[in-house]
């Protein structure tokens, strides 16, 4: 990505009508031609910057609209705790229900995790536990890698224990796998950077771990997509500057922009590669 000095138009020029487009946040014009020829200024929510001032100036209002008034709220809904659920379907005494609660409040630990270590619950009827709770079907991954063509950062994969299991262009329909609760936020990013329509299921850990092992070796010998994660917490003032530098350095032809949760993730298109960049919402 190449950005326009400050030019004056020729005398000779100045009575020729050509083609142009105007900066959204500037509002000055540059003839198209000169676009195509120099891939100069960016896009982002449609709209085209002309210079770095310009962007980053119109990203970091962009990301101060995203984060107003700091993080939002998970998504609660009244769901059985899962122990309850797990005595209600006869899988668990109140006895052993309260010795692992005891171990848990010892060695900390999730305790659907707990109960398939120790033996009192299977991991597939685990997860067939979980997928009632939030009334979702169970799907089994397959041992080969999954390709849905639909990029997911690996951080948000880890992070939310997701997968991206299955991918229907024609309807445009990704089906996302969980293991432990189903992250709403993400799959309304992926709503937001795709044009896609998600559905949530609930897949073991088991599945979960192959398939996240399979993708980290292959993104390993994949040279056209890069993942930056910024780790400190960053304001809006702090992302968009460091978000503009990025977007020159890669030769960024357009940004996407969406809110996870405490995240805020960022793709940058059209460049030498695809760089999805990570801020963490400070």
């Amino acid at each position: 990505m190449n950005f326009f000095p400050t030019l004056r138009t020729p005398a000779w020029a100045a009575g020729l009508w050509l083609p142009t487009i105007t900066c959204e946040f500037c509002h000055r014009s540059t003839a198209l031609r000169n676009i195509s020829t120099h891939k100069a200024g960016i896009k982002m929510r449609g709209a085209w910057y002309c210079s770095s001032v310009c962007f980053t100036s119109a990203a970091q209002q962009e990301l101060s609209q995203l984060l107003p008034t700091g993080l939002e709220r998970s998504i609660r809904t009244a769901r059985m705790p899962l122990g309850l659920s797990l005595i209600g379907r006869g899988l668990l005494t109140q006895s052993q229900f309260k010795e692992v609660v005891d171990r848990q409040e010892e060695t900390g630990g999730e305790i659907g995790e707990l109960l398939v270590r120790t033996g009192l619950i299977s991991e597939k009827t685990m997860t067939e536990v979980r997928a009632s709770q939030w009334n979702c079907p169970v799907f089994t991954a397959p041992k080969h890698i999954v390709q849905t063509g639909i990029h997911i950062p690996t951080a948000f994969l880890q992070l939310y224990s997701a997968i991206p299991l299955h991918y229907v262009p024609a309807s445009k329909l990704l089906l996302v796998g969980f293991v432990y609760r189903i992250e709403y936020a993400l799959l309304y990013a992926l709503e937001q950077m795709t044009g896609c329509k998600t559905q949530a299921c609930f897949i073991t850990p088991g599945d979960f771990e192959s398939q996240i092992y399979l993708i980290a070796r292959a993104r390993l010998e994949d040279p056209s997509s890069k993942e930056v994660n910024i780790g400190t917490a960053q304001t809006p003032a702090e992302m968009a500057p460091t978000l503009c530098k990025l977007s020159v350095d890669f030769e960024a032809e357009e940004v996407q922009i969406a809110k996870c949760k405490e995240h805020v993730w960022t793709r940058l298109l059209g460049g030498t590669k695809n760089v999805d960049v990570i801020f963490k919402a400070g």
